[in-house]
């Protein structure tokens, strides 16, 4: 016998006697209540996509294996010990590339003075060497030109020469020598001889000093008050103003002497002064150190109104580390001019003192002196 449900509602069709239930809609039921269903037996097949999170299991059990490790490392700072390094040639190869670099002055020498060497020749040319006949002719030495070559000329004027024999300078009687370099003194028997004054303002002062190395320095004057030397001078063979108000010249008789003065005028020693032409007046001087002086000529003016009055004129000179002067030159003059040449210049070698002196037969002559030469410097 076959029933057959209609359920038209929910369109669920239940057949009996069948084992398949179809729905062939979508149902939707609310509060919904049946009888517990007997259904056979049937297969049931899922099929689905699991998505799994979250999964813990237990310590893995992992059999031995090899294991290799292939990678890079990058390692931090390492600090080791000393290494120990055998020994090894090391060469090392620089280029340097040099700029801006400042050096000292070169010592170079002068080249040939081609109108020098034209001067010899034409010399030659028309019958005569020169005065001196080797490279250096009196032109280049005034000039400069000869290196190592200064020309001299030394002078010096007496105004009151009597019948004892004295240096022909600015002072009465010798020309002091030293045995030492000392400090000095400058003062004048003018206040206008000062740095503001109208006469003389300022002298420079040239000698030497105790190596006989010449030395030189310029004074302010301050009227009769004496001003110290900043130099010591062994010997002081020029001095001259270089400096003066508008008398443009000395005012009073200014003096290079020892400590102590009245009146401007040294108490004890003089070694120089300037009273006429601005420049003091010193027929005497010392070679310096490192230098050969020649002299090639040695003049004497003397002025003698007295007939038979008769003037006689010595050049000296003392050696150095001697304590004795000797006359290298005499001649006896009356009213008239002493010129002596030497067709060979005379040498003195280096610390070498020189000396005009003159005496006469009468009182209060008025004499000249000089000497001139080359300045030649020692070969090292």
């Amino acid at each position: 016998m076959t029933s057959r449900i209609l359920q038209e509602d929910s369109g669920l069709i239940l057949t009996e006697a069948s084992d398949v239930l179809i729905n062939n809609n979508y149902i939707e039921t609310n509060s919904f209540t049946t009888n517990t269903p007997v259904v056979q037996n049937t297969a049931i097949t899922q099929v689905y996509v699991s998505n799994v999170i979250s999964i813990t299991t237990g310590q893995p059990i992992v059999p031995s294996v090899t294991v290799t490790e292939d990678e890079v490392s990058t390692a931090s700072p390492i600090v080791t010990g000393t290494p120990e390094v055998n020994s090894t040639p090391i060469t090392q190869i620089n280029s340097f590339s040099s700029g801006g670099i400042l050096t000292g002055r070169p010592d170079v020498e002068d080249a040939a003075d081609p109108n020098e060497q034209y001067e010899q020749v034409v010399q030659q040319m028309f019958g005569g060497w020169p005065k001196r006949i080797y490279d250096h002719t009196d032109l280049a030495v005034s000039r400069g030109h000869s290196q190592g070559y200064r020309s001299l000329y030394k002078f010096g004027y007496n105004p009151d020469v009597d019948t004892t024999e004295e240096t022909v300078w600015g002072n009465a009687g010798d020309y002091i020598w030293l045995d030492s370099a000392v400090t000095m003194f400058v003062s004048s028997t003018s206040a206008n001889d000062s740095g503001t004054g109208i006469g003389a303002r300022t002298i420079l002062i040239q000698g030497l000093d105790e190596d006989y190395n010449e030395i030189e320095e310029t004074i302010t004057l301050n009227g009769q008050t004496q001003v110290a030397t900043q130099l010591s001078y062994l010997r002081v063979y020029r001095s001259f103003v270089t400096l003066a108000g508008s008398n443009e010249g000395t005012s009073g008789v200014i003096y290079i002497g020892s400590s102590g003065a009245t009146g401007g005028v040294p108490n004890s020693s003089v070694y120089a002064s300037i009273s006429i032409g601005n420049q003091t007046q010193i027929a005497a001087y010392t070679v310096p150190a490192g230098h050969t002086l020649y002299i090639d000529e040695i003049n004497f003016t003397a002025a003698v109104s007295q007939a038979q009055k008769l003037v006689h004129c010595k050049f000296n000179s003392r050696d150095y580390e001697s304590n004795v002067f000797r006359t290298r030159f005499v001649q006896v003059i009356q009213s008239n001019q002493l010129i002596q040449s030497f067709k060979y210049p005379q040498g003195f070698t280096e610390k070498t003192d020189l000396e005009c002196r003159v005496s006469t037969d009468t009182t209060n002559t008025a004499i000249g002196a000089s000497f001139q030469g080359v300045l030649i410097k020692n070969e090292t």
